[in-house]
């Protein structure tokens, strides 16, 4: 981002981080919140916070690639910073972000881009204003809306099964293999909900000496495991589509209209469903289910389709929409599987949320001299998240306990942290890769296939 030219007006504004190769490691640069994108240079603001290297030089800034993170509690201007915006982001935020409003004031700019620019820039001052309420907003929307949630959750309950039992129906009744198909993805639908449901209230009964920092790691092992069903499933209908398929035509049942206008009228129900969970998409909950009725919509109509016109037009597309069914399902359920894999195995959380817990720790306590490193993690579906701060050497250890302490359980109090680590450092002049290393290693030097061969080669050569 750009400096202003004016440099006694400068502001300070927010840092962001970017994942290096280790999830466990980041480093901060400066996130631009203010800075127009491609080639408009007409306007510039100050806004980040000051990052600094660990060197003399207190104003050099860190842009990117380095071992170290540190993030320093900037100078602040007493006339302008408040309490709840002690880094004056309000300041960068746009009333009126739509394409005709860039058109005024950027007429030579990308218009699209400038508005993806200027919304992310808003949603972004946003998060870090609303970070350290989080948990208290999501305790009044909880109390304000959790009776709507439920109705979304337990009325797709009851679709899901409704839809199950006409889909079997439909089914049996006509030996269609779509409908088979679309039955078996109803069906799996109703298992997926019981396993969550299982492995939800099972992740929360505490167990502090089996299992001492809890077991919310299980519901993301519940999907899984309830993937690996999913595919097994999907290829044994392909398996049989494919079987129908080489045997040719046959004496199937001509389809019956009562079963095909009860599968209507599940699909409206599903339909209604998901117009009522697309209202209340911000909600993990309803989100879920809003793209299971999409996904059931479009696979249950699909079926249907094509086994109208196998039974009344072509024999053969009956089977091949079943194989094209199975394929759907299985691919939908791989690419879950290998997501979640990911998050069990610690995936990296991404900048903008690493940058909103440095927000957060920098603003925490005016006696935090810098942020040193911020790392973030999956643990399951949230956050590990592990700070080191920098605070004054000669400050007593009950004053270093409790700003950390306090750390500790506001960062906890963001939404997506399952937990939180934060030490208190005096200097930022160690190596943070060092920190975790063994401390004794066996000197064997290892060889790689290259330096193997290049040796070899080299023995040949002096033989020659």
């Amino acid at each position: 981002m750009h400096p202003s030219n004016d440099s006694t007006n400068e502001k300070p504004s927010l840092a962001t981080t970017t994942s290096s190769t280790n999830p466990q490691q980041s480093s901060v640069t400066p996130i631009d919140v203010g800075t127009e994108p491609s080639g408009n240079n007409d306007i510039q603001h100050d806004s980040k916070i000051p990052a600094t290297r660990s060197s003399n030089d207190d104003n050099d800034p860190i842009y990117q690639d380095t071992d170290t993170v540190t993030a320093s509690n900037g100078g602040e201007n007493p006339s302008s910073v408040t309490l709840d915006d002690p880094l004056e982001l309000a300041r960068h935020r746009r009333a009126n972000v739509s394409r005709k409003q860039m058109a005024i004031d950027h007429p030579s700019g990308n218009k699209r881009k400038l508005k993806k620019f200027y919304s992310r820039q808003n949603d972004l001052i946003d998060q870090f204003l609303n970070s350290s309420d989080e948990e208290r907003l999501a305790v009044l929307d909880a109390e304000k809306n959790g009776p709507r949630v439920k109705i979304a959750v337990y009325g797709s309950s009851g679709v899901n099964l409704f839809l199950f039992v006409i889909q079997l129906y439909a089914a049996i009744s006509t030996g269609s293999l779509s409908l088979f198909a679309t039955a078996a993805d109803a069906f799996m639908d109703l298992v997926s909900s019981a396993v969550m449901l299982f492995t939800s209230r099972l992740s929360k009964r505490p167990s502090i000496y089996k299992y001492p920092v809890g077991r919310t790691r299980i519901e993301t092992m519940g999907i899984i495991m309830f993937c690996a069903l999913m595919t097994t499933v999907a290829v044994e209908l392909i398996v049989e589509s494919a079987r129908a398929l080489a045997a040719g035509a046959g004496d199937d049942k001509p389809l019956k209209i009562v079963p095909l206008i009860f599968v209507g009228v599940a699909l409206f129900c599903k339909s209604c469903m998901f117009v009522y969970c697309f209202l209340l998409r911000r909600y993990p909950a309803a989100r879920i289910f809003m793209l299971d009725h999409r996904n059931d919509i479009i696979v249950n109509a699909f079926g249907l389709i094509m086994s109208i016109i196998g039974d009344r037009f072509v024999w053969w597309l009956d089977p091949m929409g079943a194989i094209l069914i199975g394929m759907l399902i299985l691919l939908s359920w791989v690419s879950t599987a290998f997501e979640h894999v990911w998050l069990l195995v610690g995936k990296g959380a991404p900048k903008e949320f690493i940058s909103k817990v440095v927000y957060v720790t920098i603003t925490h306590d005016k006696r935090i001299l810098k942020v040193d490193t911020c790392r973030a993690y999956h643990a399951g579906e949230k956050y590990y998240v592990e700070v080191d701060v920098i605070m004054d050497e000669n400050l007593p250890l009950k004053i270093t306990h409790d700003v950390g302490q306090t750390l500790q359980r506001k960062i906890e109090g963001l939404e997506d942290v399952e937990r939180a680590f934060v030490h208190v450092d005096y200097e930022d002049e160690h190596d943070v890769t060092e920190e975790h290393k063994p401390l004794y290693e066996a000197n064997v030097k290892r060889k790689s296939f290259r330096d193997i061969f290049s040796g070899k080669k080299k023995t040949e050569e002096a033989a020659i």
